[in-house]
């Protein structure tokens, strides 16, 4: 797998659509920081930490949050679950294969490597934002909350972005892959899913709104609301009794694990034609 891996970060960096992407963050982050050289920001304005909604990643791209790599890696998961199959690579390398479990193993783990690759470059490229506006930083979080933070977001971005490539896979439609991608970023597969199961249980008087309205709290989509409102937020006990965190780490990590099985599993079993 360790072969495959390497061979896939190779043809990753040699092509031209991880540079696009990557100059697409430097434009939502560092280039919208360099916009307030001509645009201020208002006189006596201080970041208010580092996470925030008021902290210096966050205003220093104006509104790029981290919430941006976790779009991006859906997007990106989405493009790497069909890329060989389009072009025929898959074929010829699958058949060639004593263990193909391997090839598809590899595809999920180098989904988390890109996903981690995108959140150190939206971290780098927010740190230099924020040296240029020249703003004063105020209330600075502790350096275990940072990574903290950054990790939730990993893992909700790798959750979200490992569910797409499952999809794609399973497919072999690239254009199912962004609908599915768009779908889970705006949260409409999760709120659907308990809208219909509501619906369900109104019908048939099953009385289960008070445990669907404490089952909300622990989807990702939640979760990354509180991954954008800062690590203050993140790491707060909230009316579940757990932080988002927690439930993050929770229900995300399973996920992940799960996707990474179940593609792993029928992609192996499945014919290559």
């Amino acid at each position: 797998m360790m072969a495959l891996l390497r061979s896939d970060l190779y043809r990753t960096l040699r092509a031209r659509w991880p540079w696009v992407v990557l100059a697409l963050v430097a434009l939502a982050t560092l280039g919208s920081a360099v916009f307030t050289i001509w645009w201020p920001l208002e006189s006596g304005v201080v970041y208010d930490g580092l996470t925030g909604r008021s902290g210096a990643l966050r205003l220093a791209g104006r509104g790029a949050s981290i919430t941006l790599v976790q779009m991006v890696a859906v997007f990106v998961a989405a493009h790497l679950s069909c890329v060989d199959s389009d072009a025929g690579f898959d074929r010829t390398l699958l058949s060639s294969l004593r263990g193909r479990g391997a090839y598809f193993a590899e595809k999920y783990l180098l989904t988390v490597i890109l996903s981690g690759s995108l959140l150190l470059a939206y971290l780098a490229l927010s740190g230099v934002g924020v040296l240029v506006t020249l703003r004063p930083v105020e209330n600075v979080e502790p350096l275990w909350q940072v990574v903290a933070w950054a990790g939730e977001g990993w893992l909700v971005a790798c959750a979200y972005a490992l569910v797409v490539l499952l999809v794609g896979q399973l497919t072999r439609v690239k254009a199912i892959a962004v609908i599915v991608s768009f779908l889970l970023l705006s949260g409409a597969v999760e709120q659907g899913f308990f809208s219909f199961l509501l619906l369900v249980s109104d019908a048939f008087g099953l009385g289960w709104g008070p445990a669907l309205e404490a089952a909300i709290a622990w989807m990702p989509y939640v979760t990354t609301a509180a991954v954008g409102n800062g690590a203050a937020d993140m790491l707060a006990v909230d009316v579940t009794g757990f932080a988002p965190a927690v439930r993050a780490l929770i229900v995300c990590a399973p996920l992940c694990a799960a996707c990474g099985a179940l593609g792993t599993f029928v992609g192996s079993r499945r014919d290559v034609a």
